[in-house]
């Protein structure tokens, strides 16, 4: 073989690879594979809320198919609200779109979206917030100043006086009222607009109420006397003896059930209309219930074995084990995720049916959060903090990459791409020619 082509081959296939990979590196520059993009909270764009066909957000299905990838959805916390001391409550108005939180002793902060619009001056300690979803008004529970605050939007419309040491309520949908249970008094007060419409006894430390939105009635837990009294408009319609320190109940409107938790005996009793039909072991302490529209199901927080156990109607179904004490929850409609709110440890474990999804870090002291159904955010009152964690979804994609140079566009990329292939071209070409030089003698 002639000795001077024997080096072309060589040095040609090496310049021809370098080609090959330089064609091959400039669509990779711009593609979505390789490293993971990160993007932390209160620099991405909020996800919209409103669920897809792929169980995410319209807003990933978007970003999905911009990167041509799956996109995973982050919780992270897209704000922190300062309101004022002792916050440890939320209400959402899905009528104005704002945030209820009472704090301060005598205020009232509205919030809307990541900001305070307003602060409303209302009673003394305010410790819960109701809403009423037929007049739009809120109805501030002030347990000192033995009174109900009502607030239209930013603006304090009434002042209404009812029992001794007032802790909670409910919303009754189909007559309009307003129950307030008075923990000291022992009644139940019924408020219609800005008046009180009748006062009800009921049994002894009245702590909390839920509405049956199937028969029209209300349930009262009466904490020191082991029962539930249950109201039809002004009157006591029915007592249902149940376990030891009834606390938070919720009510299911796909059985139409409802699920008394019992602090001090460690079940839950299941309700139908005036009947107990049930009574389930949960865990230890537990205090508060919680329904699930999405699957049915109702998750118990139990504070002294830290973790949540899962009902289907009168049936255990799942134990979650999660963060120290829970004390409240929130149910997301958007994604179907409850939210469990862990005052000592100081986060929030997000629970998907029966698993726990992710735990997302805030601070002690967090209690009673509202979900807003209109942004999609979770607002989290922090007692001890004196703010108000907004949590929400962060769009990332999964298992894909960000281009090599964050910022570059691909169109720069690629022309810078062209010009290293025609340089590397160029190359090619006087090698080439270089090589095929008759031979002189001495090559010999």
């Amino acid at each position: 073989m002639d000795r001077r082509h024997r080096g072309i081959g060589p040095a040609a296939s090496s310049v021809v690879l370098g080609i090959l990979l330089v064609t091959l590196w400039v669509p990779a520059f711009g593609s979505s594979s390789g490293l993971k993009q990160d993007v932390s909270a209160g620099t991405s764009p909020k996800a919209d809320p409103v669920p897809s066909s792929s169980g995410g957000s319209a807003a990933a299905d978007t970003l999905a198919g911009e990167l041509g990838t799956e996109v995973a959805l982050t919780l992270r916390i897209v704000a922190n609200v300062t309101v004022g001391p002792l916050a440890d409550w939320a209400t959402y108005d899905s009528a104005n779109g704002y945030v209820y939180v009472p704090n301060s002793y005598t205020d009232v902060s509205v919030i809307e979206g990541t900001s305070v619009a307003s602060t409303v001056a209302v009673g003394t300690d305010p410790v819960s917030v109701i809403w009423d979803s037929g007049n739009g008004d809120v109805y501030v529970v002030n347990e000192y100043s033995d009174n109900v605050s009502v607030i239209d939007g930013m603006t304090l419309v009434g002042s209404v006086n009812v029992g001794n040491s007032p802790e909670g309520g409910t919303y009754d949908d189909a007559n309009g009222d307003v129950y307030v249970s008075n923990y000291l008094s022992n009644n139940v007060t019924v408020l219609n607009g800005s008046q009180a419409v009748g006062s009800v006894n009921v049994g002894v430390s009245p702590s909390s109420a839920v509405y049956d939105s199937g028969n029209g009635d209300v349930y009262v837990s009466n904490d020191y006397s082991a029962n539930v009294s249950v109201i039809h408009g002004t009157s006591v319609v029915a007592t249902v003896s149940v376990g030891s320190g009834p606390q938070v109940a919720t009510y299911d409107s796909g059985n139409g059930y409802v699920y008394v938790p019992n602090v001090n005996t460690g079940n839950v009793s299941v309700i139908d209309g005036t009947s107990l039909v049930g009574t389930i072991a949960v865990g230890e302490y537990p205090s508060f219930a919680l329904f699930d529209s999405g699957n049915g199901d109702v998750y118990v927080l139990n504070a002294g074995s830290n973790n949540v156990s899962v009902v289907n109607g009168t049936q255990l179904v799942g134990s979650v084990s999660e963060g120290s004490s829970p004390g409240s929850a929130a149910y997301d409609s958007g994604n179907g995720y409850v939210y469990v709110l862990n005052p000592v440890s100081g986060n929030v474990s997000v629970v998907n049916g029966t698993a726990l999804i992710e735990t997302v870090p805030i601070g002690s002291g967090i209690q009673n959060a509202a979900y807003d159904g209109d942004n999609g955010y979770v607002y989290v009152p922090n007692f001890n903090t004196g703010n108000v964690s907004v949590v929400g979804v962060v769009s990332s994609p999964s298992g894909t990459a960000s281009p090599a140079v964050p910022g570059v566009p691909l169109w720069v990329s690629v022309v810078n791409g062209v010009l290293v292939a025609l340089v590397v071209a160029g190359v090619v070409v006087y090698v080439m020619r270089h090589r095929r030089r008759p031979a002189t003698p001495d090559s010999f």
